[in-house]
């Protein structure tokens, strides 16, 4: 008996011993995947403001008050992240980088303690399951389609709203299955909620999510976990409902980032099931990626590519139906994706079709598909070399995606190569490269993206003006500047046109076209230093030196101002 007792403590002590071994490799495993995330992105961290970050900059040089802020509601935690750390760490895309990267790290570790958890409702953690949890965090942590929310500083909303999201979930997933959810808790799920759609509006469909996995949960479905639970659903239901109304409202008014006038809500949902599969695809074999898909709205009734997308997503949902109970964590997955895909991949109109940034909220459920096969297959010595052989793939395509972050012109560049048919992007390439002076390749480009939209808007018009302009073509740069006025007589396009008149040596017209942009803007410190060199040439030092203070008063430190103002004083004779 004392034998036997000896025994079984030797072989508890053994079992103990082994599973805090295995524990500790565990740990290993994931710091080294945290670790090849951060290696993955750091050539972004080089990465300057790009594309919407430019405008980020420039809100971030005039915020709007708080109250005005707080009053639209829409992307607010988003905003007041920015605005935090600029008044902490100034104007740096390097600092806005790095937190958009560690915010990436702590939401790949929140997917690994909520796949955890999910394993944990089926039964014991053992070797499989801690590594099938891990794999599934690191496919969330260095699949290159992460790397527009990452590495493109204005995706900070999708971080974040991922963040008080999963933050949400996990604190639902872990609740005891069938027991009355506490007041406490209920409200902490809810208020992470809030915090999410404060982030950016999707966050309100893991709500949705919350009622797929109590239904789903047990062997078979039942209302019971919701009831259980109406503590939660009553309150958070309420508030999404109404907090879905007042976003929908808002971002309907500003048809920016949310929805579009531009788009009939039944054509935008057609063309959804062609975009669906093609971010399916990506996350399978990411090649093709762009910062700018422009993919094409199909109109009612679609396309035969429509109608397959559709046909095939239902047999997909069928056969994934069908297998729900031998591989219930990939179902869950599957539903998981597409109901946080449905705000934005749904009725709700968006100006671009497709945004990979959109797919970050819910890619955990590819990783709980791929944890579900993993768990299938064990962690042989075999599985885990191919799952790191697969990793490192993955990363190395994510340097490389990051790595495009670095310039304008990198990224455009890939972006006309992946679409070559898409006018904007070559637009936004003639733009970067005006930026560093390559003004001959700049107009290629502004013609190349002309003949792909031969009506181009009043702002491509007056950047293909200032491109023509710079090679010198002054003729051509007042031709497009006078089209981009037929469209709207801007005070920014008047502006450029008055400049372009004045190198031309038509002085009084000049200065006849710069009156009227002030008239129309009187603020506008460019019009002003324009209209001060144009006194300048007419031999009027004294209108030139009060154009030349007033942009300075407006604009302190304007560089051509400053020099201009000089040329003033010595005309004038005197120096201050």
């Amino acid at each position: 008996m004392g034998k036997r007792s000896r025994k079984d403590q030797s072989k508890a002590a053994a079992e103990l011993q082994g599973g805090t071994a295995e524990f500790r490799q565990h740990r290993r495993l994931l710091a080294a995947i945290l670790a090849a995330a951060f290696l993955a992105y750091l050539p972004a961290l080089r990465g300057p403001f790009l594309f919407d970050d430019r405008g980020l900059e420039l809100f971030l040089q005039s915020p709007p008050p708080l109250s005005v802020l707080v009053q639209r509601g829409a992307r607010l935690i988003t905003n007041l992240s920015f605005l935090a750390e600029a008044r902490l760490a100034g104007l740096n895309p390097q600092s806005f980088h790095l937190t958009n990267l560690v915010l990436h790290l702590v939401n790949g570790s929140l997917v690994h303690l909520i796949l955890t958890a999910l394993l944990q409702r089926r039964g014991p953690l053992g070797a499989a399951e801690r590594f099938a949890a891990a794999a599934g965090a690191g496919l969330f942590l260095l699949h290159p389609l992460a790397t527009e929310s990452v590495a493109y500083i204005s995706s900070r909303s999708e971080l974040l709203c991922a963040l008080f999201a999963y933050l949400a979930f996990l604190l639902f997933v872990r609740s005891p299955a069938g027991q009355t959810m506490p007041v406490s808790r209920a409200l902490a799920v809810t208020v992470l909620l809030g915090l999410g759609v404060l982030s950016k509006e999707p966050a309100v469909a893991m709500a949705a999510v919350f009622v797929v996995f109590d239904l789903l949960d047990g062997e078979s479905a039942s209302l019971r976990p919701l009831l259980s639970r109406w503590k939660l659903y009553v309150p958070l239901l309420t508030a999404a409902a109404a907090l879905g109304l007042r976003l929908y409202r808002v971002l309907s008014a500003e048809g920016s980032a949310g929805a579009s006038g531009k788009h009939a809500p039944l054509d935008y949902l057609l063309t959804q099931f062609e975009v669906i599969w093609r971010y399916f695809g990506l996350v399978l074999l990411p090649a093709g990626q762009n910062l700018d898909h422009l993919h094409p709205v199909v109109r009612a009734p679609g396309s035969f590519s429509v109608w397959a997308g559709l046909i095939s997503l239902a047999a997909l949902l069928a056969l994934a139906w069908r297998f729900r109970r031998r591989y219930p964590l990939a179902f869950f997955g599957l539903l998981f994706t597409l109901i946080l895909l449905a705000p934005t991949s749904s009725v709700v109109p968006i100006d671009d079709a497709m945004a990979e940034r959109r797919l970050y909220l819910g890619f955990p459920g590819f990783s709980m598909i791929a944890a579900e096969f993993l768990l299938r297959l064990r962690p042989a010595i075999a599985v885990q070399g191919a799952v790191g052989a697969v990793f490192l793939i993955l990363a190395t395509l994510t340097w490389n995606r990051a790595a495009l972050y670095q310039s304008a012109v990198s990224m455009w560049e890939n972006s006309v190569g992946a679409n070559p048919k898409n006018y904007r992007a070559w637009f936004h390439l003639g733009f970067a490269y005006y930026e560093q002076g390559r003004c001959a390749d700049a107009v290629q480009a502004y013609e190349k993206g002309a003949a792909l939209k031969p009506q181009p808007d009043m702002t491509l018009l007056a950047d293909w003006a200032l491109a023509l302009e710079c090679a010198g073509r002054l003729d051509d740069a007042e031709k497009r500047l006078r089209e981009a006025l037929l469209i709207e007589r801007h005070p920014h396009s008047i502006t450029l046109l008055g400049r372009v008149l004045a190198k031309r040596g038509q002085l009084d017209l000049a200065l006849e076209t710069l009156n009227e942009a002030l008239r129309l803007n009187p603020s506008d410190a460019n019009a002003l230093a324009y209209r001060g060199n144009v006194y300048l040439l007419r031999q009027q030092p004294e209108q030139a030196l009060a154009d030349y203070e007033a942009a300075l008063r407006l604009q302190p430190g304007d560089p051509a101002a400053m020099k201009g103002r000089e040329s003033a004083l010595r005309a004038l004779g005197r120096s201050r």
